[in-house]
């Protein structure tokens, strides 16, 4: 009877630290003073580009008020064919979103198991298998991905492909599991620093982990001679944080599962170390938005990827055809970083004021920004628009100004004709005439 009772206590305690834990996780330190107020918002391109062996890391400033007002940083990360970036780790955590190529990606958490073995056969067909090596998850990418990844967690990326992977990350820097500061901030585990390495703007900007500490004690921790002590520190290297890989690499396809099945988790395993970690939003198949005519729109958040609940972040992927519109809308609870991945649309949004505070085409590979509560909304040029956004909450939610189930639809009649000066007939126009509900053609079209 007291072992069933100190069970279910334990039980009991255990799922209020993870209630706590989950709460904390999705609060955010607020943003500086005065960030989010704007006379004029302007689009961004990347401030500082980074060139490494294989490829190059491209960040956008994080002391722009635009990205002080969301609070998180941005980054674009570029590998050339057969390349790795190699492992590393941010301070807050993030959310990835793959624009172009394929390839896989590792995962490295500390206390969850190397789920996947390699062995070799015996000599002259032994039954006995000699061991080879074995390491953590493993996930293939590939375009429209978006990958999660929580504070610390040291992840690399390789790229299988003959064409560059294109890699967008954005960093929620205000998020309490970020400790330090909102100073963008990336641990090499591997890698060296660059001659180029110099600019106030750039990161990494240091040499890897293992280069501050003494050779001697490194051969002793890893029970290896000095020599290769050395090389771990990448004295002599200048090859940055992405390197050519010396002819396609290999890698375990089917993981050991057995660790999950013996009943003897050590619960991180039974949380992050199974997680599912990425989701593609790419296919139209699972659009929450859809419409022959204008384009499609789909939402990744916390209820159809529940680890995003400890990331804190979403992301919204949409697709505009020629012509179409993604109708007049704000954001509830959350701040939102669009970065253009294909074609060009005019974009407005206008402030709590009313001011209109940015009225302007964006094309690939540009940012903007659109603080909480801004209203927006984007018309597609004449070779559509395409765009990834992420938002600064795990379950951000829109509401519309016009269409089929928008604020003004839910108004009396009545309402709208006291609140505009519009006669009956007009009012009804007003509230009935977009059946649409969040794309719709323009008129011109």
């Amino acid at each position: 009877m007291h072992k069933l009772i100190f069970s279910l206590l334990s039980i009991a305690s255990i799922s209020l630290l993870l209630l706590f834990h989950g709460s904390e996780a999705r609060q955010r330190e607020l943003p500086l003073p005065n960030a989010c107020h704007f006379s004029q918002i302007n689009s961004l391109s990347p401030a500082h580009a980074t060139k490494f062996e294989a490829g190059q890391m491209e960040v956008w400033d994080h002391t722009s008020n635009e990205l002080q007002c969301a609070g998180v940083t941005v980054a674009r990360i570029t590998l050339q064919a057969n390349s790795i970036f190699l492992p590393s780790f941010f301070s807050p955590p993030s959310l990835a979103y793959v624009v172009q190529g394929e390839g896989v990606m590792g995962t490295i958490a500390s206390g969850c198991p190397e789920t996947y073995e390699e062995a070799g056969g015996g000599v002259g067909g032994d039954m006995h298998r000699r061991f080879e090596d074995m390491h953590q998850k493993l996930e293939d990418f590939r375009r429209g991905d978006v990958f999660a990844s929580l504070a610390g967690v040291s992840q690399w990326w390789y790229n299988r492909g003959n064409s560059d992977v294109v890699i967008v990350i954005v960093l929620d820097v205000t998020n309490r599991e970020n400790q330090l500061d909102q100073v963008p901030r990336m641990f090499q585990i591997a890698g060296s620093k660059t001659h180029e390495q110099q600019q106030p703007l750039t990161w990494p900007s240091g040499k890897n982990a293992f280069s501050g500490f003494d050779p001697n004690i490194i051969a002793e921790a890893f029970k290896i001679d000095i020599e290769t002590a050395k090389k771990l520190q990448n004295q002599k290297d200048n090859r940055g944080n992405i390197v050519r890989a010396n002819g396609p690499l290999h890698f375990i396809s089917s993981p050991s599962r057995q660790w999950q099945q013996d009943g003897n988790g050590n619960g991180i395993e039974e949380t992050y170390c199974t997680a599912r970690l990425h989701e593609n939003i790419d296919d139209p198949e699972r659009s929450d938005f859809f419409s022959t005519r204008a384009g499609r729109i789909s939402t990744l958040n916390s209820l159809n990827l529940p680890v995003l609940r400890l990331v804190r972040l979403n992301a919204i992927r949409g697709v505009l055809y020629s012509g179409g519109m993604m109708l007049p809308h704000w954001t509830a609870n959350a701040h939102t970083v669009l970065y253009v991945t294909g074609g060009q649309a005019m974009i407005q949004v206008v402030d709590d004021n009313g001011q209109s505070v940015f009225n302007a085409q964006v094309q690939q590979g540009e940012l903007l920004v659109v603080p909480q509560g801004f209203a927006v909304v984007k018309t597609a040029g004449e070779t559509g628009f395409e765009w990834i956004a992420f938002k600064t909450n795990d379950n951000a939610y829109m509401n519309t100004l016009s269409g089929g189930t928008s604020y003004l639809r839910a108004v009396p009649v009545d309402v709208i004709k006291a609140a505009y000066g519009v006669t009956e007939e007009e009012a009804k126009r007003v509230k009935f005439s977009q059946q649409e509900t969040m794309l719709a053609m323009t008129l011109s079209s």
